[in-house]
C-alpha cells in the first residue's frame, strides 16, 4: 500500500471510537519496524511507526522513511511514519523533506506564544503536502534514568483554557496533552486525570487528541482516554525493554541461532509481534483496516 498521512488515519480513529497505535522503533531499527508492520498486517490494522530523534545517531534521519516505504508497500494496510518530539523547527522540516508523513514539534516547554509561532511555521510547510502535524501542551516529564518517573500532581497538567486558544492560532491536525502521564516507567499507579481529559476533549472540538507516555497506564485507563477523545496512543519504552529481552534471551539459548545474527534478530522480531498486537488489540483498531 505504501506510506499514507497520519491524519488519514487518525481521524477515522477518532471518528470511530478507537485508537491508533504509534510505536516507537527506537530511531530506526529494522527489526522493531518490520515487528509492527508485520502484525499491523496480520491483525488488519492502521498503524503509525514512530521515530524520535534522539534515536536517530545510529540510523541516522533519512534511513527509516526508505525502510518502512519498502516495509509498507509489501503490506496493504495503512502505515504511517512520524516524527516524534521533535526539538526545533529545522529538524521537523528535515523530516518532511525527507518523506515522513507525519511530524511533531514539541514545544510545550515554550510559552504558549512561542508554541503557536514554532507550530505555525511548520503548518505552513507541512499543509500544503499534505503532512500530519502534532503539537504539544502541557509538559511530558522525562526521567533521566529512564527507569521510573512519577507523575505528580500538577506538574504537567495542561491548561483547557490554552487548549483553546492554541487551536484557534495554530489548527493542527492532532494535539497531545499532559493529564498526569510521563514517558519511562511509572513508580506507582500513575495518577491519570480523566476529569481533565473530559474538560480538554470538550474545548479541543474536533480535533484527535494524542496520549503520550503509555507503558505502565492500566488498559481500563487506556481505553476510558480513547473514549474522550484520544486517537493517537503512543507506545515506546514497552516495546524497547522487550526487545532487549527478547535479544538477550536469544543469546542465551531461546533460538537456535546457530551463529548468525539475522537468526537472532528474526528471534526478536517475531517474539516482538506478539507484543505488539496486544498494543493494536488494546487500542481496538485490530479489523479496521479491512
Amino acid at each position: 500500500m505504501g506510506l499514507v498521512s497520519a491524519n488519514e488515519i487518525v481521524r477515522d480513529a477518532y471518528r470511530h471510537g478507537y485508537g491508533v497505535a504509534a510505536i516507537n522503533c527506537q530511531g530506526g531499527n529494522y527489526d522493531i519496524m518490520r515487528a509492527v508492520i508485520e502484525a499491523a498486517s496480520e491483525e488488519r490494522a492502521p498503524v503509525i511507526v514512530a521515530i524520535h530523534p534522539g534515536n536517530t545517531g545510529y540510523y541516522g534521519l533519512s534511513w527509516a522513511p526508505q525502510a518502512v516505504r519498502l516495509l509498507a508497500q509489501a503490506v496493504e494496510v495503512p502505515v504511517a511514519l512520524h516524527l516524534d518530539h521533535g526539538q526545533d523547527v529545522g529538524t521537523v522540516r528535515t523530516a518532511i523533506e525527507l518523506g515522513y508523513t507525519s511530524v511533531m514539534l514539541d514545544y510545550s516547554t515554550k510559552s504558549l506564544d512561542e508554541n503557536v509561532a514554532g507550530t505555525s511555521e511548520v503548518l505552513e510547510v507541512a499543509r500544503p503536502q499534505g503532512i500530519t502535524v502534532e503539537a504539544e501542551l502541557g509538559e511530558l516529564r522525562r526521567n533521566p534514568g529512564d527507569t521510573e518517573t512519577t507523575p505528580s500532581a500538577a506538574e504537567n497538567l495542561v491548561d483547557p483554557a490554552h487548549v483553546e486558544q492554541f487551536l484557534s492560532r495554530a489548527p493542527v491536525d492532532m494535539l497531545a496533552v499532559g493529564i498526569g502521564n510521563a514517558h519511562g516507567f511509572y513508580k506507582g499507579d500513575p495518577d491519570i486525570r480523566l476529569d481533565l481529559l473530559e474538560q480538554v476533549s470538550r474545548v479541543a472540538g474536533e480535533t484527535p487528541l494524542v496520549l503520550h507516555g503509555t507503558t505502565g497506564i492500566p488498559e481500563e485507563t487506556v481505553r476510558k482516554c480513547i473514549e474522550l477523545g484520544m486517537a493517537k496512543i503512543n507506545f515506546g519504552t514497552i516495546i524497547r525493554t522487550a526487545s532487549l529481552e527478547y535479544l538477550r534471551g536469544g543469546l542465551e539459548g531461546d533460538c537456535d541461532y546457530r551463529g548468525h545474527l539475522w537468526r537472532l534478530l528474526e528471534h526478536v522480531k517475531d517474539r516482538l509481534k506478539e507484543d505488539v498486537r496486544k498494543l493494536l488489540r488494546l487500542t481496538g483498531s485490530s479489523g479496521h483496516a479491512s
